[in-house]
């Protein structure tokens, strides 16, 4: 007869993370977090990296889960080590990155009794985890199953909706390690799989918001930070093609390779006369993706609020960054874009308008890329020069991960042009933190 395993629990844990997606775990030293440690370095299919420092450890975590766009395990061991984790856990909150944070803890009967590395861990990361689980101390059949669908539930819910991060928490007593010769075992385990759909409208709502559409004559759309999406990049140049609307996106909404697209908002919107600005109000404003860097963006849009303005996340909770919020709009960017926008023929008064409107804002664009190079013609020398040259000759199909402060802001300035196609832009602008951004890079 075979012996149950210690930790067998574990074993099966990490073995359903691996059948669920989880390529790469991130681990930090420790004694407690011995049990997963093991079981993560020794399964075939996961792929480990050992970092000492665990606010590190965390913003690499964050870095690799950005780029793959799947869940990334995130170990230590416990007490003050799992709170070293928070700043990276809490921009995975604030930009919707799946995180899997794993910690270990002392058993329930030894907290509070002033035992080493101990600390209250239950809910640590308070409101910046999507849920917090506990793993049983004992074992058994039932702890067994428990596991596995805790481990099912944790992994779906982390990339379900607004992904992000969860936390689970591992107590353990001793022994940490396996006996002499005692064999680790991955056996096979359950998936419960979660069907993932895309919020989609039904035929009346989009005839509904095609109605009010036709009611404005200029219409505004505003892109804050995104993925970089084929689908929306495609999307919003099939927009351009029927109407005339201008697009603001800047760097970090990866909409560079948009003909047309409105990058230099923030230059002419600082020195513009209020007079213009009444001009480019807009009577519609459409927004999607999250965080801006343009304050004087923010500034133009409350101080010269929209009749409507509409925001588009398929999921999660939404911001009133311009406090003007009139509508909620439960759909991807891409689907909005290719179904709702109402068009017309084009000598109409409305798209006369809305040309116009267009090519006011395209003006003011072409006048503030002409002073942009202008500077850059006369300053051959400095941070901002070196930050032009690096994104003038980033190869194609590449990576760009911004740090905060005035790094995001020179890089927002210089852009990326339509023809750099395939480089995808980060920056940890979720909670726009100045720690960890060189982490997340590597």
């Amino acid at each position: 007869m075979k012996k149950d395993l210690r930790y067998q629990h574990i074993y099966d844990l990490v073995e359903t993370c691996s059948k669920k997606g989880v390529l790469h775990a991130v681990i930090c030293p420790g004694s407690r977090s011995a049990p997963i440690t093991l079981a993560f370095a020794n399964h075939p299919n996961i792929r480990c990296f050992v970092v000492p420092d665990e606010r590190s450890a965390a913003f690499m975590a964050l870095g690799i889960a950005q780029n793959s766009g799947f869940p990334v395990a995130l170990v230590c061991t416990s007490g003050s080590a799992a709170y070293n984790f928070a700043p990276a856990v809490a921009e995975a909150f604030f930009q919707h990155v799946p995180l899997l944070v794993l910690t270990a803890d002392r058993p329930p009967e030894m907290i509070d009794q002033l035992d080493g590395q101990t600390i209250r861990q239950k809910n640590l990361y308070g409101p910046h985890i999507k849920k917090y689980f506990e793993l049983p101390v004992e074992e058994g059949a039932t702890q067994t199953w428990f596991v596995n669908r805790l481990i099912n539930e944790a992994i779906n819910l982390s990339k379900s909706g607004a992904a992000g991060p969860v936390h689970i928490n591992a107590p353990f007593r001793e022994p940490f390690y396996p006996a002499k010769d005692e064999p680790i075992v991955y056996n096979p385990v359950r998936i419960i799989q979660e069907t993932l759909t895309d919020t989609q409208l039904s035929t009346q709502q989009i005839s509904q918001l095609k109605s009010q559409w036709k009611s404005f004559k200029k219409v505004l759309v505003v892109a804050g930070q995104s993925d970089y999406s084929p689908k929306v990049i495609s999307g919003l140049q099939g927009l351009l093609k029927k109407i005339k609307v201008p697009v603001v996106g800047e760097l970090l909404s990866n909409l560079h390779p948009v003909n047309n697209v409105i990058q230099f908002a923030d230059l002419f919107l600082a020195q513009a006369p209020d007079e213009l600005k009444e001009t480019l109000r807009p009577e519609l404003l459409i927004t999607f993706g999250k965080s801006i860097i343009s304050k004087n963006v923010k500034v133009f849009l409350r101080k010269y609020p929209a009749t409507q303005h509409w925001h588009i996340q398929s999921h999660g909770e939404y911001a009133d960054t311009f406090l003007n919020l009139t509508q909620v709009i439960r759909c991807s960017p891409d689907f909005f874009f290719d179904s709702v926008p109402a068009t017309e023929a084009k000598d109409t008064f409305r798209n006369q308008k809305q040309n116009n409107y267009f090519q006011l804002w395209q003006a003011e664009e072409h006048r503030a890329t002409q002073a942009k190079l202008a500077f850059c013609g006369e300053v051959q020398a400095g941070e901002f020069n070196l930050v032009r040259q690096v994104m003038e000759q980033l190869p194609s199909r590449c990576n760009l991960h911004l740090a905060n402060s005035m790094s995001v802001r020179y890089a927002n300035l210089v852009t990326l042009a339509a023809k750099q196609k395939g480089i995808r832009v980060f920056s940890n602008r979720g909670t726009s933190g100045i720690d960890g951004c060189t982490s997340t890079s590597v």
